[in-house]
């Protein structure tokens, strides 16, 4: 009985003195439970619709305040120009249109009321019409002063019409973000583990011996990289335009000249990364619970698999910042958009100022043992 009881202490003791083990049996589901938690994913998000008032009538107003359900919306109402919503709808930035005609409400005869829809948005084609005949109503027993016995399809009619809407849905959304989270995992595993096997293996320390600087190794493996970073991204996007249907932008060579210029970009940032990562840490155990800490919140919070807009507005404020949105952003431009690099820079910006971070901290924590 004494051995077993003996066995097991010490079946703890290195159990706990394996912090990857303990990174991946307790603070991984912790950390993925916090961040699902914080998205709230049960929680309502109205479709984005776009709202034209050409009444200004009490009939009209009382429609918008319906759907703004005091402070709960129905509808996320995006007021503006026809022509404008309309240009929106089509490229995706909007899920549908009201517009409400003149003299909404006050006209003997039926009010039409018109929605446009973009046809690749099913569930919030059906959200939306819903909303709009549950409020058009309300607002004819209370406002219209007729008996209830009238149906309301005497007052008022909704007029439907559809639009191709520009683009893939999600799955344009997801390829480009799958594509720039694996040049983060690439770039950043792929280079810590290779380098602290080159430390604990006595290889870095052999190279010291030569005339290679910090600098000369680092920018060595950056190229490397770098040409396995595009190479990887090309493979990842024929795969979404043979398997999902996807494209990119208008399909023409400059598109892919764009694409591989991100790629180069986003390969040299998490390159750098990695090394700065692998030349602080001395051993895989402690570089691997650092690597998973710096790319799963990027994973989650940087766009890839969902719209940062759906996360908590303070962490939406962060997460724009981080080295994984612009990749992720700048993919989608050219890719789904269509827009040329030129056009790209706020995403070239941080980018380039994520990488000379990282550089400078890589060159000065880098060790040969």
């Amino acid at each position: 009985m004494r051995l077993y009881f003996v066995l097991t202490i010490a079946s703890l003791k290195m159990y706990f003195r394996n912090r990857q083990a303990i990174f991946w049996a307790l603070f991984f589901p912790m950390l993925i439970m916090l961040i699902f938690g914080l998205l709230n994913f049960d929680q309502f998000s109205p479709p984005n619709v776009g709202f034209v008032d050409n009444a200004t009538s009490q009939a009209s107003t009382a429609f918008k305040n319906a759907i703004d359900n005091g402070g709960d919306p129905l509808l996320d109402l995006s007021v503006g120009d026809e022509a404008d919503l309309l240009e929106e709808l089509s490229a995706g930035d909007i899920d549908a249109l009201i517009i409400i005609p003149e003299r909404f409400g006050e006209d003997d005869g039926v009010s039409t009321v018109r929605a446009v829809f973009d046809s690749r948005k099913p569930s919030e084609q059906g959200i939306t019409q819903t909303v709009i005949n549950d409020v058009l109503d309300s607002i004819f027993l209370e406002l219209a002063l007729v008996p209830d016995e009238f149906r309301v399809e005497s007052r008022f009619a909704v007029e439907p019409s559809f639009i191709d809407g520009q683009g893939e849905g999600f799955r344009g959304f997801l390829v480009p973000g799958v594509a720039a989270m694996a040049i983060m995992q690439a770039g950043i595993f792929g280079v810590v583990f290779t380098l602290i096997r080159f430390k604990t293996g006595g290889v870095l320390r052999r190279l010291q011996a030569t005339p290679i600087g910090p600098s000369h190794f680092l920018i060595g493996q950056m190229t490397t990289r770098l040409i396995v970073t595009v190479l990887q991204t090309y493979v990842l996007i024929v795969a979404g335009i043979l398997a999902l249907g996807v494209s990119v932008g208008n399909g023409t060579i400059m598109n892919w000249v764009d694409v591989t210029i991100l790629a180069l970009f986003g390969g040299a940032l998490f390159t750098v990364l990695g090394l700065a990562i692998s030349g602080w840490a001395k051993t895989e155990d402690v570089a691997a619970p650092v690597a998973n800490i710096v790319t799963l919140p990027m994973m989650f919070l940087s766009g890839v698999f969902f719209p940062v807009s759906v996360l908590p507005d303070w962490l939406a404020n962060v997460s724009q910042f981080f080295p994984l949105t612009y990749l992720a952003d700048g993919f989608r431009e050219v890719t789904v958009n269509g827009a040329s690099i030129t056009t790209l820079g706020p995403e070239l910006l941080g980018l380039g100022i994520w990488t000379a971070v990282a550089f400078a901290v890589a060159t000065r924590v880098f060790r040969w043992e």
